[in-house]
């Protein structure tokens, strides 16, 4: 315990550093074992594959091609599995039921994260069940099995076989459907990309519906190769669609990589991506380098100032494995003090950054990271003796300064500015996520999903009783969640533009109030929009039926249907219909040519918008023409004091419950909906930004002890100068440009290094920022600002020394 007692700054520096590295070592593995687990746990994992659309198709009644982003699969589709594939052993389905309520006595809640899927369920996928008989769960219509956070929320406890809940749609006019417990599962594994509250069950016909979709998994038999079945459902699809059909590419995912490879829009759950992965092991790595370089400089640097006792232990008869032996002794108790640091030290880490896993569970992972470390290190702090001959002759080998140190600074110096350099592009494509999405002030806009077909047919009453109460400031409605597209692509006519059925355009709806609630500016015309269409009018134009639809408007009053169609362009579409300045749009003829064909009357282009980019960053935005309808405005925005958030709210939600009592509101605030979307981004901004403070604190710490080893070793050279006439600033000078001469060695190194990962993570980006010169040259200063603070005190201290006391000096 010598080395402890007498606080050597070279033991606590090499505990400080070992205890970073484990801690970073141990998240970063925790979390890559984590995410590669995922869905390993099934014992057919590697049989079971999800089916998806590789490239729309449009068969049968479909008005469209698919939406190929989706991981639900078109019901229209499935039912061919069943009959011609001898190759799929199994089919599971999984719908999810739309805008359900379940009431609990008298107690309602929203139905969400629920699905309905049938017996075959159970024993395809491991899903423990604490409760119930697996083998007999959902061959009898209205049976429920819920998890054991839904028992213990809706029940108090889990013993619930056997009691009933209520399933409301929002159509249904006879109180609902009563649903018998049958079963309670275990919490689903964290590994699990599909973690539903509930399984409700259905038979096989309710499930192949085609008017619905389905998440669509399949047992593929032993002896089958999914490429082949692949090729083969392709070629059925193209011999067996109609001549005016486009046949679909279907692509087999294995139900292993759909974590980390698939990235659609409704899929089962947040998954994450290879390159965060990618991300936290080289910042971990880069860590643990750095680490073991500073360990093998210092254990170097300790050996050199303790080489006369070494020698005289040789003189003693000491031979190699004795002096191994003590060495080890020393270094294990460095390396055991810093695990127990660095395994608090990994919590703090997991709380920061907020990765959904448990570290805690990682027992055999710890284990076996100790047992590395101690290895590892342990087998470092003898490379000095072994590098090194030592032996009695004490004239013999005179002690070295740091030059032989200055490679491994370098290399230090060298990851710690390629981490620098990738936190600045990461922080800096972060901001410019939060500015890039319309709403300035997203925590004070909340959106509000997932509600009745009523809620739509009285969004202005609802609208008028929000807002009497002043801290609600604005209510609007659109088509789409934040975060996604619509999905209407159809043809449109437009004065000026050749008429084709190949020139289509995506159509998003608007309320009036929209633009102002964002604060969007036109280009070009006037966002100061008078009212669209009435619901009454919409509710009788949309009628796919042309002739009935004309009937049911001509009965309409006519306060109800004589209004001017207005059409909003955006930025893209202006440029593809070909108007180089947006101003040359206003005032022309727009149609579009939906399958309810009067349901959007003629109009005219009035304003033409900059890119909204409201859904993400990865894709780039569509050409899209812009309505002021309200059928199919499904989320409602609301913009709120956000000086007042909490009475907003409450607000808010009584006049919800006042005017929707069977429907819960359910509401998210704008960040929140964009976080959710680059929720992996956030995760490898804040776990790349931890990494690379503590690379830098490391090599500060490296860079501090080298230093002071160098500065030591040079007190004669420093006292022969200033006996000769330099000055204390001179020698000063001179020390400092030594570290900052290396550290400019690594920039030019780093710089390349950088440039190319961060590059290659900004390609997932279809709108990124640019590589300027300026970060890559902010990290350089920042490096050598670095270098020049840790040796300036300790330069100054030699510097100013008597030159007696520094010729005196041995």
């Amino acid at each position: 315990m010598n080395i402890l007692t007498k606080k050597n700054k070279w033991a606590a520096i090499n505990i400080i550093g070992i205890a970073i590295a484990f801690a970073g070592v141990f998240f970063a593995s925790s979390y890559i074992k984590h995410e590669l687990s995922f869905d390993k746990f099934h014992a057919k994992a590697d049989q079971i594959y999800r089916l998806n659309i590789d490239k729309p198709g449009k068969v049968g009644f479909m008005q469209s091609p698919d939406n190929v982003s989706t991981a639900s699969l078109n019901a229209h589709y499935i039912k061919d599995l069943y009959d011609k594939f001898p190759g799929i052993e199994q089919i599971v389905l999984m719908v999810k039921p739309f805008n359900y309520t379940v009431k609990v006595e008298e107690e309602i809640f929203r139905l969400d994260n629920s699905y309905y899927t049938d017996h075959s369920f159970f024993t395809l996928f491991d899903f423990k069940l604490i409760k119930g008989n697996k083998e007999g769960l959902f061959h009898n219509p209205n049976e429920i099995a819920i998890s054991k956070k839904s028992a213990l929320k809706y029940f108090g406890s889990i013993d619930v076989i056997g009691k009933e809940l209520t399933l409301k749609g929002e159509f249904d006019r006879n109180g609902g459907t009563i649903y018998t417990v049958k079963g309670v599962f275990d919490d689903y594994p964290s590994n699990s990309h599909m973690q539903p509250d509930m399984l409700l069950s259905s038979n096989l016909e309710t499930l192949r519906n085609p008017y619905g979709h389905a998440f669509t998994y399949l047992l593929l038999h032993p002896d089958v190769k999914p490429d082949q079945l692949e090729l083969s459902l392709n070629k059925h699809w193209k011999e067996n669609v109609a001549e005016e059909e486009v046949s679909p590419t279907f692509k087999l995912m294995n139900l292993r990589d759909i974590h980390l490879k698939s990235h659609k829009k409704d899929e089962l759950g947040s998954n994450g991506t290879i390159k965060t992965i990618w991300v936290i092991m080289s910042g971990a790595l880069i860590i643990l380098l750095i680490t073991m370089i500073n360990y093998f400089n210092l254990t170097t640097v300790q050996l050199n100032s303790d080489l006369n006792n070494l020698k005289i232990k040789v003189i003693n008869g000491a031979n190699l494995l004795d002096l191994s032996l003590s060495q080890i002794k020393k270094s294990s108790i460095q390396i055991s003090l810093a695990i127990i640091i660095g395994s608090i030290l990994s919590f703090i880490f997991n709380r920061f950054i907020e990765f959904k896993f448990i570290i805690k569970n990682e027992g055999v992972l710890f284990t076996l990271l100790v047992m590395c470390f101690i290895v590892v290190f342990g087998a470092i702090s003898l490379l000095p003796l072994y590098t090194r001959k030592i032996s009695s002759n004490l004239s013999n080998q005179k002690e070295e300064g740091s030059k032989k140190f200055i490679i491994s600074l370098v290399c230090q110096f060298t990851l710690s500015i390629v981490a620098l350099v990738l936190t600045i592009v990461l922080n800096q494509q972060i901001s410019k996520i939060k500015n890039f999405h319309p709403g300035k002030d997203k925590e004070s806009i909340i959106t509000i999903t997932e509600f009745p077909y009523a809620a739509i047919s009285t969004f202005d009453l609802f609208k008028e009783k929000a807002l009497k109460h002043p801290e609600i400031l604005m209510i609007s409605s659109t088509m789409m969640p934040p975060g996604t597209t619509p999905d209407f692509v159809y043809p449109f006519e437009m004065e000026g533009i050749d008429r084709s059925e190949n020139n289509t355009i995506s159509i998003n709806s608007v309320d009036q109030e929209f633009f102002k609630l964002f604060d969007i500016q036109a280009l070009a015309g006037d966002l100061n929009l008078k009212s669209g269409s009435s619901f009454i009018w919409e509710s009788a134009a949309i009628s796919p039926n042309k002739e009935a639809a004309i009937k049911n408007i001509n009965n309409l009053d006519p306060s109800y249907r004589n209004f001017k169609e207005q059409y909003i362009l955006n930025e893209s579409a202006s440029k593809k219909l070909g108007f180089t300045n947006p101003q040359d749009a206003i005032g022309k003829q727009f149609k579009y040519n939906f399958i309810s064909q009067t349901y959007f009357k003629q109009g005219e282009i009035v304003a033409v918008i900059k890119d909204l980019h409201y859904a993400d960053m990865f894709s780039e935005e569509k050409a899209e023409v812009i309505g002021l309808k309200r059928i199919f405005n499904s989320t409602f925005l609301v913009k709120i004091d956000k000086n007042n958030t909490s009475k907003a709210l409450k607000n808010l939600q009584e006049t919800w419950s006042q005017m929707y009592p069977d429907h819960p509101m359910k509401y998210e605030f704008l960040s929140d909906s964009y976080f959710k979307i680059y929720r992996n981004q956030y995760n490898e901004m804040k776990a790349l930004t931890l990494f690379s403070i503590l690379s830098i604190l490391l090599s500060i710490l490296g860079m501090y002890a080298l230093s002071s080893y160098s500065i030591q070793h040079k007190t004669k050279e420093i006292g022969i100068r200033k006996a000769n006439g330099a000055s204390s600033l001179e020698i000063m000078l001179q020390l400092i440009t030594e570290y900052v001469v290396w550290v400019a060695m690594a920039f030019v190194i780093a710089s390349p290094i950088a440039f190319y990962a961060a590059d290659d993570w900004l390609k997932s980006f279809a709108y990124r920022i640019d590589l300027s010169w300026w970060i890559f040259a902010f990290a350089g200063i920042i490096a050598i600002l670095i270098a020049i603070i840790t040796v300036s005190w300790q330069t100054y201290n030699a510097a100013r020394k008597d030159p007696v006391y520094a010729l005196k000096y041995e």
